[in-house]
Formats: structure tokens, C-alpha cells, sequence
């Protein structure tokens, strides 16, 4: 599906979607409607905003909060020290921007059109309509607050900047994304000679108008109801900043129907900044939806598809060896023989409906389906690994024998090398170029970002390896490593002619 990675659903009191960049060009009538008051969040505000007067207008109540500076940008900051459980927020449903049955039905049935993993752009339709009712509109206030464009998310990056990213699952979701951006575009470009299907009153809808409205819908939605029901933008709530340690949730409030409300998680001072959870996010969809990414995110993983090519790509990369001494040698033709292939689709690594994502990095460095289907392809003989269970096959801690665990880790450390052989410069190189940029920039912020984003996969596969070369060294009878498992040396190039269209994940 062509946005699946945007159905992330995570385990927080009400699911935060994400948050994102717009895009700069203008937008003719569709822009003009707000050209006099949009992008004022972009100052400092010292006083009550309109949009604080529309809650509280509209019933809600927002005098917990207040929107500022800190030393992590605009957002969210606490007006007075508050305990656990204080509500800072409170927004009625009439002030929650989603869409249901009482939304317009020419509206209701080109939102009908789109599919259902594409959300975002269900609800972007309902922002671009309530735009279009310009300062009149039920969301007038909120929806004058929303940025213009701010930078950060590929979707918007030029050309050079997408291709320095280097890492397929995410050049091909910004592909997807401007496809799908760039097809339905054209649909809504004819709406205007056909008012009986047209919900936009004749105003034209262009591609950077409905590429503005996902973005804010990605970067801005919660799941006020649950995943199976629309999302919705909460106005003022959605300006909290992100933190994997919040110091606020969102919450339903209780004996109010419909209402949602930011609560205090763990105590806060006044002029304190606030913290929502976006979810445990990797660094690929912070950059794809928020447009920043995290050093050292303890949630980040480099993503690989399995393919038994690449198992010996590993393989050779690292020079394990059988208990022979000879090379080892896992595929007949592109397939494990039959025995080990039972094991793999056990492991949902092949047959028709299998899963071949799998990941490395993380506290745990190799995804356990990875760790089982290296110890399998690296087993002499089926009594090697009979009786064995998938939990303890994909356990780092339970190896099988010593020679095959020498030769799994030598696998999965190459197929690391592989994975890093996939780019285009060296971990030492990419670092040089981030710390020349900081006393002589000379590159964008878009190729800043990029470089920085793939630095930090790099970082990933090289402490997996290191982690990976420890075992491999602590294990009896093993006093070195192989110098071809030295990531900072690793050339463009040096990966096995077999590992040329394998490696990173689905493209």
C-alpha cells in the first residue's frame, strides 16, 4: 500500500500520528484566503491568542498553557506548576477538526475515494474545506494558525538532498507519497466544471494545496476515537513538542462526551516546556512526518529485507566458514536447501505470505527472525538444530555449538558490512562533513538533514557489528576479528556482486 508506513498505531493514551513540513508555493485562491494572518505561530505569542478565545468560546479551556520559546523551539509551556493529573487542555468535540456523518456528502464521498490507509489525506480534505471557508469558517482561528512552510520533511526536499538520504525505505515512501500527491491532484482539478460532485465551491485544488493539508494532518492528528475511526486535529494541544519522556498525555475527559483534554503526567514548574509522546518512533518517521530526527534514538533500526542472497552475501563479506574450514555456502539457485527451508518459513522469512522485514540495530542489535535464520542457514545438518525452539534459535544468549554460532555471527556481522557498503561514503566521512558544516556551512538544510539522517543508520550497523564482533571474539578458541568487519574502512564497492539488489528494505 502506498503510505502503509503511516498506519503506525502506537501504544500511547490517545494516538499522536506525527507532524511535518508544507510546502512553500503558492496556492492562488486557496492560499489568499489566509494570506493576511497565516503563519503567525512562527512568533512568540505574549498574550492569549483568537485561538485561545475560540476554545474557550467554543467551551473549552486553555489556561494551563501557554505558547513560547524554549531552548526547544516554539511550543507548549506550563503557566503555573502543576501535579499529576492537573487538566491543562480541555477541547469540546466542536472544537476538534475531523469529519463524520453530518460532514458535508460531496465532501463524504470524495473522502470515500481515498484508500483507508491513506488518512492523512481523508482528513486533509476536511481541512481544505474548512480553508476554504475563510475567516468565517467554523475553524477560522485554528486554521489560521497553521504554518505556510517549514522545513524538514523529504517530501518536499529538492532532488539532490532526497537522493543523499540513501536508505530505500524511505526514498521510496517520499516517492510514493508525491505519486499518490500528483495523482489525485489531478482529480480534484476537475472538480470545478462538475459543482455536483465539487465540495470546494469551485476553487481549484492544486497539488501543493492538498500536499499543505496531508502535512498538517501527519504532523498535527491524534486518534481521539481509536484506529478505527477518523483521526482529528486538536487545536493548541497538537503545538506540544515531542519526547519519548512526557510530562503530559492526551486523555478523554471524563463525563464530557467527545472531549479531549492534555493532562499533567508527572509533575511540572511554571514556564516548564511540555512534552507530549509522539510514539516510539525510529528516525524514519520522525524525519517523514515531523522533519527532524534524533541522535542515539533508542527506537531507530536500519530495516532489511531477508533474502537467503543476502545471507551469503553476509557470508562472504565476513568469511565464515563450515566446520571444514571451507567457505560457507547456504544457497542452491537462490534458495536454503529444504530442510533449512522449513525452518525459514517457520520464521515467516519465505512462502507466499511471508513477512521478509527484519532489522538491525537497537539495545538488541539483531532482530531475533535475523539471529534464528543465520543460526539455521548456518547448521550442518537438520539434527543440528532439531528440537530447538523459535524463541531460543533467535536468542543471542542460547547459541547451539560453537561452530555455529562462529559462523551465524560472521553472517550477520557481513550482512551489516553489506548494509553499509549500500551507501555512498564512509561513517568517518559523513561525520567530517557535519563538523566542517559547522564552521563553514556551505550545505542545505535539507542535505544537512539527509547526511545526518544516514549517519545515523551508519552508526547503527556499526555498533551492531561491534556488538556482533564481541560475541565472536568471546567465544572459545576465537582470539581476533577479521579485518573486514572494521566499519570506518569499509569502501563503496566491496560488497559481493550477489548482494547488488538485496540488502535494504522493500523499495
Amino acid at each position: 500500500s502506498p503510505l502503509m508506513q503511516l498506519r503506525h498505531q502506537h501504544q500511547v493514551p490517545m494516538q499522536r500520528l506525527s507532524r511535518s513540513a508544507l510546502p512553500s508555493q503558492a496556492w492562488g485562491p486557496l492560499y489568499r484566503a489566509f494570506s493576511s494572518s497565516s503563519s503567525r505561530l512562527g512568533r512568540q505569542m505574549a498574550r492569549a491568542s483568537p485561538l485561545d478565545e475560540w476554545v474557550v468560546k467554543n467551551g473549552g479551556k486553555t489556561d494551563g498553557v501557554a505558547i513560547g520559546q524554549s531552548t526547544f523551539g516554539l511550543g507548549l509551556i506550563a503557566k503555573n506548576a502543576a501535579t499529576p493529573g492537573t487538566k491543562l487542555v480541555e477541547l469540546p468535540a466542536s472544537c476538534q477538526l475531523t469529519y463524520d456523518g453530518a460532514t458535508d456528502p460531496k465532501l463524504l464521498k470524495l473522502i470515500e475515494q481515498v484508500p483507508t490507509e491513506l488518512w492523512g489525506a481523508k482528513l486533509a480534505l476536511q481541512l481544505l474545506a474548512m480553508r476554504l471557508q475563510g475567516p468565517s469558517g467554523q475553524f477560522a482561528p485554528y486554521v489560521s494558525e497553521l504554518p505556510i512552510g517549514v522545513q524538514g520533511v523529504p517530501t518536499f526536499f529538492p532532488g539532490d538532498a532526497i537522493k543523499a538520504i540513501e536508505y530505500p525505505p524511505v526514498t521510496a515512501q517520499v516517492v510514493k507519497r508525491c505519486r499518490w500527491l500528483a495523482d489525485f491532484s489531478k482529480k480534484l482539478k476537475d472538480l470545478p466544471s462538475n459543482p455536483a460532485e465539487d465540495p470546494f465551491g469551485g476553487t481549484t485544488v492544486d497539488i501543493n494545496a492538498l500536499g499543505w493539508a496531508m502535512a498538517c494532518v501527519t504532523s498535527r492528528a491524534f486518534r481521539v476515537r481509536g484506529p478505527a475511526h477518523p483521526a482529528a486535529m486538536l487545536p493548541l494541544i497538537d503545538m506540544a513538542n515531542h519526547s519519548f519522556d512526557p510530562n503530559v498525555e492526551v486523555l478523554p475527559v471524563k463525563d464530557k462526551a467527545g472531549a479531549v483534554g492534555l493532562f499533567v503526567k508527572r509533575k511540572v514548574e511554571s514556564g516548564e516546556p511540555l512534552f507530549l509522546s509522539y510514539g516510539n518512533l525510529s528516525n524514519d518517521f520522525l524525519l517523514m512526518d515531523y522533519g527532524f530526527i534524533l541522535p542515539g534514538n533508542p527506537h531507530d533500526r536500519v530495516m532489511l529485507r531477508f533474502d537467503v542472497g543476502l545471507m551469503q552475501a553476509g557470508a562472504d563479506m565476513a568469511h565464515a566458514k563450515d566446520e571444514s574450514g571451507s567457505s560457507l555456502d547456504i544457497k542452491t539457485e537462490g534458495k536454503a536447501e529444504g530442510w533449512r527451508n522449513k525452518w525459514l518459513e517457520g520464521l515467516n522469512l519465505v512462502g507466499p505470505k511471508c513477512n521478509t522485514e527484519v532489522s538491525l540495530g537497537g539495545p538488541n542489535h539483531v532482530d531475533p527472525r535475523l539471529v534464528a535464520a543465520a543460526r539455521v542457514l548456518a547448521a550442518k545438518e537438520r539434527g543440528d538444530i532439531e528440537g530447538k525452539t523459535m524463541p531460543k534459535m533467535g536468542d543471542l544468549d542460547h547459541p547451539i555449538s560453537r561452530a555455529n554460532e562462529k559462523a551465524a555471527l560472521r553472517m550477520l556481522m557481513g550482512v551489516g558490512l553489506v548494509a553499509l557498503a549500500q551507501f555512498s561514503a564512509s561513517y568517518d566521512q559523513d561525520l567530517e562533513i557535519i563538523r566542517q558544516q559547522a564552521t563553514n556551512p556551505t550545505l542545505s538544510q535539507e542535505m544537512l538533514m539527509a547526511i545526518s539522517f544516514r549517519l545515523e543508520k551508519k552508526k547503527l550497523l556499526t555498533d551492531a557489528i561491534q556488538a556482533l564482533g564481541a560475541r565472536l571474539k568471546a567465544l572459545p578458541g576465537n582470539n581476533e576479528i577479521p579485518a573486514t568487519t572494521n566499519p570506518g574502512s569499509l569502501k563503496k564497492g566491496q560488497k559481493p556482486a550477489a548482494a547488488s539488489s538485496k540488502g535494504f528494505g522493500a523499495k
